[in-house]
């Protein structure tokens, strides 16, 4: 878990020494909440996202999913977002497209009955799949944005996610 966390701080602050060679306010970074159906539970999110143009932005998202029946789930999004469709200087909608890395971590307490006992056992596997869906992204003031999102991850054991999250702007 620590080695993750550092990884998503790490790959945030060089999105951010990298754009400030570029136009700083293109950069957004934010935190959140995240619901995946299939697996049934809660988490975090944080993200951070490039716009390229006025169409395409690049995104990156790390996802934690709390423990639930002693599985948890830690989810690295590399994505692209196309913007479909402008409302207004306020608000836009775009499609996503890319990768996902679903690590799993099964961990299971000692049990002890009477003289029997067993020591506790963790497990973990991680899978790459394919992230479709949609988002919106909503400027609720000059510096911060509310993005909705909603999208399905194509793997061997697919997913749904729901989610929004706060970006600042910077």
């Amino acid at each position: 878990m620590k080695k993750n966390i550092l990884i998503v701080l790490l790959s945030i602050l060089s999105c951010n020494v990298f754009a400030q060679s570029f136009d700083a306010s293109k950069v957004r970074a934010g935190a959140g909440l995240v619901y995946a159906t299939e697996i049934g539970n809660i988490g975090i999110t944080i993200n951070g996202v490039y716009s390229f143009s006025e169409q395409w932005e690049g995104a990156f998202a790390y996802s934690h999913i709390f423990e639930k029946d002693y599985v948890t789930f830690n989810i690295f999004d590399f994505d692209a977002h196309y913007v479909f469709h402008q409302q207004d200087e306020r608000m836009n909608f775009y499609g996503i497209g890319g990768l996902a890395i679903t690590s799993t971590k099964i961990e299971i307490p000692a049990i002890q009955l009477g003289a029997f006992s067993t020591p506790s056992t963790s497990v973990s596997d991680s899978s790459v799949g394919l992230n479709l869906g949609v988002g919106m992204n909503y400027k609720l003031s000059d510096k911060l944005n509310l993005a909705p999102e909603a999208r399905f991850t194509i793997m061997d054991g697919s997913y749904f996610r729901l989610g929004a999250s706060i970006q600042y702007m910077f």
